[in-house]
């Protein structure tokens, strides 16, 4: 990084301590061939590429990372004495010092500005360290929040639009102004078909027929009772109109067939007429024969004998188209018959269907209710199993002899929340010097609370207002004891106090829990990571409280 940007607590600064290349106090100073001093960081930037140019003013001199570059300790020494004040004393902070205290100092100052955690996310804000917690636990648009009803986490800003659609969300039916819904299960209930809002309006079940009226659900078998003459009428005129589409099809279908119908009489009659001019002129032919006025082998003879030829065989012709359309009359008929049979069929298939349509939402609905019910009842028996379980797990952690051992599992992420700020201190399982005994707990502040705020962990007694704190002595006046565990046993940290019976920590409870008391400066932050010590293995930390049972009894 650049050198030092400070602000000295005494005006003028001597240019040897200033870096050639960005003009500040030297960090990490190096001295080049030609006499000019860099910060290591702007050095290796200015002979990145192999060499370069001194930035000296009118030096020019080529550069390289050589043996002639080496780092110059005197002056590291004299710029590190140089006495400055904090950068951040425009913003309240009073530390003074030397150079070589600011980077420890600006670590831990209260007024250093720092990024939020979240600016990979788009949080552009820098924040002082003393207000960062608040900021991301309060202020931060992409702090992380759980929706109040789902659970489920967002970012703080779109938290806004998910509960606009949360399907957990509470509900209120406008129609019968039913209460205590979410909003998927008001959809459910204002269902057109499933739903069993009383008030939904719902059209009619002959809207097919041609019924335009809508209505309660409640109110529906009513109107269907008071209407079914009018439906009823619906449904004939639908009859009808169906019939006179099947009629019109059908005439379309036997068009040809009714035209055969029409030419069989006049067909029959023609016949008629000829069979009687046949006869006429048979007997004529044998009058006339019999009176010899003509010959039999005269031209008139012959032509009238050609002529009865014609006509029958005319006849003959008429009565073979005849009996060719009668079989074509005969499947037009069959056919008419078969689609008769076919509408009544699909009639009869419709009603049972709509029965059967009927019966089946009845029994959905039906199921449906003793689903919601086995659903209520499912959520109220896994309340209590958590109830349960969570009194059984109380128990299992309650000791009566005065004694805590208190395991502290995933201890960085836990130290980390203390450091942010996210949470500073956390209390233990509560536990009783004897049955009918005195209740207590620990609190424990992984980044100190106050004087030992940053530099050591604080470990806190809690007495809490127990059953029978009406038979007990009070104040309370027990000795209590403190103990880091060494995990390898060979040097635990003990500490020890007894309680101050003018202080308000050690009266009767008049709430859940006293005020903490105990000892702010436990143990160093730095001996946590002592390599001769296992006061830390696989994440964990273990703290034992004593409290002094020998003059209970």
């Amino acid at each position: 990084m650049p050198g030092f940007s400070v602000i000295l607590k005494e005006t003028g600064t001597d240019p040897k301590y200033c870096c050639s290349s960005c003009g500040n106090l030297l960090d990490e100073p190096r001295q080049t061939e030609c006499g000019h001093r860099y910060c290591r960081t702007c050095l290796e930037e200015l002979t990145r590429t192999g060499e370069g140019k001194c930035a000296a003013h009118r030096c020019g001199e080529t550069i390289k990372l050589n043996d002639q570059v080496f780092p110059d300790k005197a002056i590291e020494r004299e710029v590190g004495g140089i006495a400055v004040v904090c950068n951040n004393v425009k913003d309240g902070c009073d530390w003074e010092g030397v150079v070589r205290q600011v980077k420890d100092h600006l670590s831990q100052c209260d007024y250093e500005r720092l990024p939020c955690i979240h600016e990979a996310q788009g949080c552009e804000k820098s924040i002082r360290r003393k207000d960062l917690a608040t900021h991301l636990q309060e202020e931060c648009d992409f702090r992380t929040d759980a929706c109040q009803w789902c659970k489920t986490s967002f970012p703080h800003n779109h938290m806004k639009d998910h509960q606009k659609s949360c399907p957990s969300a509470p509900a209120k039916c406008d129609w019968c102004s039913k209460k205590g819904l979410t909003r998927a299960q008001l959809q459910e209930h204002q269902h057109p078909e499933t739903g069993n809002c009383p008030n939904m309006k719902i059209p009619c079940n002959f809207t097919p027929a041609g019924c335009k009226e809508k209505m309660e659900k409640k109110h529906l078998h009513e109107h269907q009772k008071k209407s079914s003459y009018v439906h009823l009428n619906m449904l004939l005129a639908l009859v009808l109109q169906l019939a006179s589409n099947f009629e019109q099809h059908r005439t379309q279908e036997v068009e040809s067939s009714e035209s055969m119908r029409l030419h069989i009489p006049q067909l029959q009659k023609t016949i008629q007429d000829f069979d009687s001019k046949l006869v006429q002129m048979e007997r004529k032919i044998a009058s006339d024969t019999s009176e010899g006025a003509t010959a039999p082998g005269s031209s008139g003879a012959k032509a009238l004998e050609n002529r009865i030829e014609q006509v029958r065989g005319k006849l003959e012709d008429v009565v073979k188209k005849l009996a060719a359309w009668e079989p074509r009359v005969g499947t037009f008929e069959g056919i008419v018959a078969v689609l008769n049979r076919e509408i009544e069929k699909c009639s009869s298939q419709m009603e049972a269907y709509e029965r059967q349509r009927r019966q089946d939402r009845e029994i959905i609905e039906t199921l449906e209710r003793k689903v919601r019910s086995l659903e209520r009842i499912i959520a109220l028996k896994d309340v209590a199993i958590a109830e349960q379980d969570l009194r059984i797990q109380t128990l299992e952690l309650t000791s009566y002899d005065g004694i805590l051992t208190w395991k502290i599992a995933d201890f960085t992420r836990k130290r980390h929340d203390a450091i942010t700020g996210k949470t500073a201190s956390f209390y233990s399982p509560c536990f009783f010097t004897s049955r009918t005994g005195y209740k207590m707990c620990a609190r424990i502040y992984l980044n100190g609370d106050g004087m030992g705020k940053g530099t050591h962990v604080s470990l806190f007694f809690v007495l809490m207002r127990g059953h029978y704190d009406g038979l007990l002595r009070w104040p309370f006046r027990q000795k209590v004891t403190f103990m880091l565990l060494d995990q390898n046993n060979r040097e635990h940290v003990i500490d020890a106090f007894r309680p101050d019976p003018t202080s308000s920590s050690f009266q009767r409870p008049t709430s859940d829990m006293n005020i903490a008391s105990g000892c702010p400066l436990f143990v160093p932050l730095s001996q946590l990571e002592s390599s001769s010590h296992a006061y830390v293995r696989d994440d964990t930390l273990f703290i034992r409280v004593i409290v002094d049972t020998s003059d209970l009894n």
